[in-house]
């Protein structure tokens, strides 16, 4: 997949990870424009030579700040590119244009650039000894001498860019932890709750007609007529209990229209969809109100789990005997290629209050339009 389509297809902090790596990895390869332009001035062949190191250089230390973004582990081999490249780097500057005025720019860029990966480490607690060390190999070369610690300052605020870029990237990263553990408590406590209902309806009624049957049992061995009776007693228990559930699940099952309207608006808007919204439908059956917000509710969760889209408009209207409810957005992806077990779902729930679930893509857009009867 390309840049684009990668964009496109990733959530806020996938987009905030890919933004980090391409800001900074292309700004560590203008060090060998640099050291040609540098060069050039001396010879155009040693200039070359100076760039090639440099080059290598880059891609070393380009390696070593991806992997930083990306948090991945360095290893010896990334860690030997680094140091081995910028050495080289440095000393090819350093010998080959030797008694120039270039060498001083290209022996300072390569000490520059090496000192950008420090980034991955709190490099404030370095940054002074990095100024030292630096600034006093570089020193000698540049006058008057105390310039050298310019230049290096200059590496300084490049690795403390890349160090505040990954703070900025682990504050993403956190917060989208943060929030799916939101929604996972909240899952994990609405299934307590509903076990607790079930539990305290079941429980009680079960306990009850295991008692009443050992009772129908023994009257029954006795050969009292009074069995009969217990035996209609169980058998209330249980189509009450029976009932009881029902009610449970209706009221665990049923959503409202209006809530899930305003909870999907806020839902898009936080995932940074503009959101609109028509509703110009009233006075509709309970059964009607709750199978259209659950497509509302299937709808919002595909548009913010399996797509990129940037704006969404939700219209709910009816006409005498209809209600439509239609989504639409631009985010059509390659995770929304197919109907998916969410959708297939819905069409069933919706199959028997004589509804019909239709999806449509074309033009860049993503169509979810569910049509439902409504009782006369």
């Amino acid at each position: 997949m390309n840049l684009l389509g990668r964009w496109r297809a990733a959530d806020d902090p996938r987009r905030v990870e890919l933004y980090t790596h391409w800001s900074l990895v292309p700004a560590v390869f203008c060090a060998p424009v640099l050291v040609l332009g540098l060069g050039s001035g001396a010879n155009a062949s040693e200039a070359w030579v100076a760039a090639l190191a440099s080059l290598v250089q880059a891609a070393a230390v380009g390696i070593a700040v991806s992997r930083v973004v990306h948090r991945r582990a360095w290893g010896r081999p990334v860690v030997v590119a680094w140091v081995t490249a910028s050495a080289l780097a440095y000393v090819v500057g350093l010998l080959i244009l030797r008694g120039t005025d270039a060498a001083v720019g290209v022996t300072v860029t390569a000490a520059v650039l090496s000192v950008v990966p420090l980034g991955r480490f709190r490099f404030r607690r370095y940054a002074l000894v990095v100024v030292a060390v630096v600034g006093a190999t570089t020193a000698p070369l540049v006058s008057p001498p105390a310039l050298a610690v310019l230049f290096v300052v200059y590496g300084w605020i490049l690795a403390s860019i890349l160090q505040l870029s990954m703070w900025l990237l682990d504050v993403v990263r956190r917060l989208a932890d943060a929030e799916r553990a939101g929604v996972r408590l909240a899952l994990a406590e609405e299934r307590l709750r509903f076990a607790r209902d079930l539990h305290d309806v079941v429980g009680r009624d079960l306990s009850a007609i295991a008692v009443t049957s050992d009772l129908v049992a023994e009257l029954a061995r006795r050969g009292r007529p009074e069995a009969v009776d217990r035996a209609e007693e169980v058998r209330t228990i249980a189509q009450n209990s029976l009932q009881q559930i029902r009610d449970v699940v209706r009221g665990y099952r049923a959503v409202d229209l209006t809530t899930e309207l305003e909870g999907s608006v806020a839902l898009l808007r936080s995932a940074g969809v503009e959101c609109t919204v028509e509703h110009t439908a009233s006075d509709l059956p309970v059964e009607v109100r709750s199978a259209a917000a659950w497509v509302i509710r299937e709808g919002v969760t595909n548009v913010v789990r399996h797509s990129a889209a940037t704006w969404c408009r939700i219209t709910v209207s009816r006409s005498a005997d209809e209600l439509g409810v239609l989504l639409e957005n631009d985010g059509v992806s390659s995770a929304a290629t197919g109907n998916g077990s969410g959708l297939a779902g819905l069409a069933e729930r919706l199959h028997p209050l004589g509804g019909r679930l239709d999806v449509r893509r074309g033009d860049g857009t993503f169509v979810l339009d569910a049509r439902l009867e409504v009782p006369a």
